[in-house]
């Protein structure tokens, strides 16, 4: 795992969505890419494990490079998280040791594939998102 400049990573994103953002957050997202298909997150989906399992997150083949941006990406010394899927299940334990939360901790969780054009959002109002990015 890697902590990617938040500057950089936000460059990447709007490469990614084909547009500016003011910040990486859902709702400047949603502004960006026009309404997107909201979903309800399911009772019973209480944990990091759970909430990466709904989407799909251990599904994607496991060098597929994964940035994850969480509400701690924008503390000082922070950044962006940058890994393969096959290394989300250590991050999540690297990450609750390091930070005393979970990953998906009913803040904003915002997850892209670069190669892959996908994007994941989860959003604090306990909904989320996933969208495949069609090439520029």
């Amino acid at each position: 795992m890697n902590i990617v400049d938040l500057d950089v990573a936000a460059r990447q994103i709007e490469s990614l969505i084909g547009s500016k953002i003011p910040t990486i957050v859902p709702d400047a997202i949603d502004d960006a890419l026009g309404t997107l298909q909201w979903t309800s997150i399911p009772t019973g989906v209480e944990d990091d494990d759970a909430m990466a399992k709904l989407l799909g997150l251990y599904s994607l083949p496991p060098d597929t490079e994964l940035v994850v941006v969480t509400d701690v990406s924008f503390k000082d010394g922070s950044g962006a998280f940058a890994m393969s899927a096959s290394q989300f299940g250590e991050f999540q334990a690297w990450y609750s040791d390091g930070f005393s939360e979970r990953v998906f901790s009913g803040c904003d969780v915002i997850i892209w594939a670069p190669v892959d054009r996908r994007l994941w959002i989860v959003h604090h109002e306990g909904v989320y998102t996933t969208v495949h990015l069609s090439a520029p």
